[in-house]
């Protein structure tokens, strides 16, 4: 994450902390099945099938189908941008695509089916690994932290051994953010149920359009993006 500027790598924490928010309002709405965290609910396929609990296991395999959607849906918005413009448009299209889902999950919970409404949120999550793609790889994961846990202890212990010494702060505030956001998801859905929906929107909305609006800055001075 060194090759990012300290803006993106503050978006990057942001966009974390609102996969552990949508994480954990989705962990409590279905009662044990999330939206960002598939190797959750990929445990919870296998548990919940040899449980019999059959209900729990479809709607794990839903999720996980619907964030591997939203995973192509991102990366094919990601494809088309960069083909069609050039590398430094694509996350602002996919956090445009992105915020589009939040907001029709919002509008669904407003005026329609509750379920529908959480569903697409693993679309929108899913998708939202694209915005920091790199040479058709997920440079920054914003969703998982297993990965960023091994790569902060790594990097840790190489600064013992002649590495940087400051390698493993960031991965470890990846962690940090997603652990935070989750607390904030829970918070809010525990005081105002799925309209905790609209915080999360509105989260990703602000993001989407604070980064939009320092990118066209950048433009203007002619600065690098």
């Amino acid at each position: 994450m060194k090759r990012y500027r300290p803006g993106e790598k503050a978006l990057a924490m942001a966009l974390a902390g609102s996969a552990g928010f949508a994480d954990s309002v989705g962990f409590m709405f279905f009662g044990g099945v999330f939206l960002s965290f598939m190797s959750g609910n990929t445990t919870r396929i296998a548990v919940s099938g040899i449980e019999g609990q059959t209900d729990l296991m479809w709607l794990s395999v839903r999720c996980v189908a619907l964030f591997v959607v939203g995973v192509m849906l991102g990366t094919v918005v990601h494809r088309v941008t960069t083909q069609r413009f050039n590398l430094y448009r694509a996350r602002e299209a996919v956090l445009a695509f992105v915020s589009l889902l939040m907001l029709s999950s919002s509008l669904l919970h407003a005026f329609g089916p509750d379920l529908v409404a959480m569903l697409i949120i693993s679309l929108a999550i899913g998708a939202l690994n694209s915005a920091f793609e790199r040479s058709g790889e997920v440079a920054v994961p914003l969703t998982y932290v297993t990965g960023t846990l091994v790569k902060a202890a790594q990097r840790f212990v190489d600064s013992f051994f002649g590495g940087d010494k400051t390698a493993w702060v960031y991965p470890l505030l990846m962690w940090v953010c997603l652990a935070v956001g989750g607390g904030l998801g829970a918070a809010s859905f525990h005081n105002f149920g799925l309209d905790a929906l609209y915080i999360l929107t509105a989260w990703l909305v602000a993001a989407t359009v604070v980064n939009q609006l320092k990118r066209e800055r950048r433009r203007k001075l002619g600065l690098p993006l």
